[in-house]
């Protein structure tokens, strides 16, 4: 079980001054933290994943066959295969655009307009996006 100091936390937050609500729910997380069994490398993948998930962000693997890269304004083309980054957007919005896979259909001022091509819903037909919420297939 991972182990975890009370007292040493509770220190550390007043001295953050760390205001009572954020304070309490992180005592409370703590607690159930406490009653799980995981190894060191197993913890901080946990972390790591309830991190990005609670906030919506995608818990993105990359497929070692593909190549993927920031999307720069004017370097996509229609046709091109896009992903929205996997923390483009916080909360409900993230969970339904982050981490998603499309072709570009249309550019149109600026705006990348996007089809969904991995299976998920809901269906995004004619999404806009910033080049810079974007990354680019390139093998």
């Amino acid at each position: 079980m991972p182990e975890v100091n009370d007292e040493w936390v509770r220190s550390e937050m007043q001295d953050a001054k760390t205001k009572v609500g954020i304070g309490n729910a992180t005592l409370k997380l703590l607690a159930a933290w406490k009653d799980i069994s995981l190894s060191v490398n197993q913890q901080k993948e946990v972390i790591a994943l309830f991190s990005r998930l609670s906030l919506g962000h995608a818990a993105v693997k990359n497929n070692p066959d593909e190549l993927w890269t920031d999307a720069q304004p004017g370097a996509i083309t229609l046709g091109d295969e896009v992903r929205v980054k996997a923390a483009a957007y916080d909360g409900a919005t993230g969970a339904i655009h982050n981490g998603r896979r499309g072709k570009v259909v249309g550019i149109r001022y600026g705006d990348i307009i996007f089809k969904s091509i991995d299976d998920k819903e809901p269906i995004l037909d004619g999404a806009h996006y910033s080049p810079h919420q974007l990354e680019k297939r390139v093998r």
